[in-house]
């Protein structure tokens, strides 16, 4: 054992080693399991981006995401194409994040607060769904800890003033970079910034400039600067625009908008330990390393706040500052194992005492006991059933299944060849897996449309198809195409904004149910019909967003 140690102590390298090949492991198992519908923006855009270098999708081209999709594409080229080729990019740059969180943890925490913070990250659910997830997340993680990593050492190491100046440029870069692929980055330089300014303030106050005029200046520059800012934002309407996309909320999460506890929830129902004692643990963490504790503690709280009174809300939405989570709880948890050290084998001796046992199978047993209770402690923190069920593609109870179109393709193949007109509300399955998507119903969907297209039978720019909102609307394409089908995941039917009692009723008086397997979890009703000698009016209009006539 001591000499594992001392080989681990030699070998700087290993720790990280270990820790990113166990993060490799572990997020590449079961990745061809079916996907999150955002997930196929990129999975079908990479498809035609190498070979025509435009990101179609459909009639449509999917721009955002870019250099993730490039990424896909690559792993395209090596891999091959297919979900699991797909999930190798965030994969890989997940699994980075574990070694450079050891390697930063471990220079200014020492070793056990590192590996504490590479299982704490590692291990995580809100970890494993990124790294599994194909999609800019993963991106955003790694450039924004390494942006971080960057300004850290620039402001807070002492090194000479062109390397701060080489660290500040490339955490500009990396930084400039997260936003580039997803602007909730910005709340997390908001923590970077209140760490600086806290820094900053610190040192004034610890070395105060001999002249006291400078500090008055320095002072009304910033209070000043800060003036100009807060006016210009007001005036210019920034301000208003900022409040307005922080509590924007598409129409199918809506019902999130105002649930600031969503964050809160999920962190005390995964860690109910360890959340209820976030505030002791930050403190541990700061008499272990201040500096380093200060700015996890900056960027997570900020970032968790601010989130947490979001318009949008989902457990990716935060996931670029679950790293600075995990270096709290890694440096605090380490500092409470060196407090506990001290008095473990007193316990241990005392306990042995008071079960009266003969003196080595007392001491046993009061080493097993300490052991199950620390273990309790672990498995009371259902982290590792949540990480457990995302890889293994299990859903807790509450929870919908994920769809598995792959099942239904059989049962469908005859309508998916025949069928004058095809409607969905996910037409990016749809697509991928069936090979067909005609008409979207998504009254959520409608209203992401630009002003110009955002109208029934409007044209989404993603995927060149129409979408339409009305259950009038479906009613006109039975009407007007003898043979069609509707289809879609189960957690759809019934829903208010997608088929509701409205679209239900439709269904019922002109289609019937197409029987699909259980397990795919879809839904699917169809009609066939001799086709009418005389068709409505608006039937002209509607022919061009037949299948047949698209193919």
């Amino acid at each position: 054992m001591l000499d594992s140690i001392a080989t681990l102590k030699k070998n700087a390298w290993i720790g990280p080693a270990i820790a990113f090949l166990v993060a490799l492991l572990l997020f590449s198992i079961n990745l061809d399991r079916p996907p999150h519908p955002d997930e196929l923006h990129h999975v079908l855009a990479a498809q035609h981006l190498l070979e025509t270098g435009r990101p179609l999708i459909g009639e449509g081209e999917y721009w955002r995401g870019i250099l993730h999709t490039w990424m896909v594409v690559i792993s395209y080229e090596v891999f091959g194409e297919g979900l699991a080729s797909a999930r190798i990019p965030p994969v890989l740059l997940v699994a980075l994040v574990a070694p450079i969180l050891f390697l930063w943890v471990r220079r200014e925490a020492g070793s056990l607060a590192a590996w504490l913070t590479a299982v704490l990250f590692i291990s995580s659910p809100f970890t494993v769904e990124i790294a599994q997830f194909s999609r800019f997340y993963a991106l955003q993680m790694l450039s924004f800890v390494l942006g971080a990593l960057c300004a850290y050492y620039a402001l807070a190491a002492a090194v000479s003033l062109p390397r701060r100046v080489l660290l500040g440029a490339l955490a500009s870069g990396l930084l400039i970079l997260a936003i580039s692929v997803q602007i909730t980055t910005f709340v997390g330089m908001l923590g970077i910034a209140v760490w600086t300014g806290g820094l900053l303030t610190h040192r004034a106050l610890l070395y105060p400039a001999t002249s006291s005029s400078a500090r008055r200046i320095a002072a009304t520059v910033v209070v000043a600067l800060g003036i100009v800012v807060i006016i210009a934002a007001t005036t210019t309407g920034v301000l208003e625009m900022t409040l307005e996309l922080f509590r924007r909320t598409p129409l199918h999460a809506a019902e999130r908008t105002n649930q600031f506890w969503f964050y809160h929830l999920r962190l005390l129902l995964f860690y109910p330990t360890l959340w209820t004692l976030f505030g002791v643990l930050a403190i541990l963490a700061i008499l272990n390393s201040p500096r380093l504790a200060w700015l996890a503690i900056a960027i997570f709280s900020i970032s968790f706040l601010v989130m947490s009174f979001a318009g949008w809300k989902a457990t990716r939405y935060l996931s670029f500052s679950i790293p600075f989570l995990s270096i709290v709880w890694g440096i605090g948890l380490a500092q409470f194992v060196q407090l506990l050290r001290r008095h473990a084998i007193a316990m241990r001796m005392r306990l042995a005492e008071k079960l009266a046992l003969p003196e080595r199978l007392g001491s046993a047993v009061a080493t097993a006991g300490m052991v199950v209770a620390l273990a309790i402690v672990i498995l009371a923190n259902p982290f590792w059933l949540r990480t457990t069920t995302v890889i293994g593609n299990v859903a807790l109870p509450g929870e919908t299944p994920v769809t598995d179109w792959r099942l239904a393709r059989d049962a469908l193949a005859s309508w998916i060849a025949d069928a004058d007109i095809m409607i969905t509300t996910e037409e990016l399955g749809a697509i991928y897996f069936l090979g067909r998507s005609d008409v979207r119903y998504s009254p959520s969907k409608l209203r992401e449309l630009p002003p110009d297209q955002s109208k029934e039978f409007g044209i989404d720019f993603r995927t060149g198809r129409p979408i339409i909102a009305k259950p009038e609307s479906v009613e006109q394409l039975i009407e007007c195409f003898p043979r069609g089908f509707v289809v879609g995941p189960i957690e759809h039917w019934g829903n208010p904004i997608l088929i509701s009692e409205a679209v239900q009723a439709v269904l019922s008086r002109y289609a019937k149910p197409i029987e699909v397997p259980e397990e795919s979890y879809l839904y699917a009703w169809g009609w066939d019909r001799a086709p009418r000698e005389t068709k409505p009016s608006y039937c002209s209009d509607l022919s061009r967003f037949s299948g047949k006539a698209m193919r």
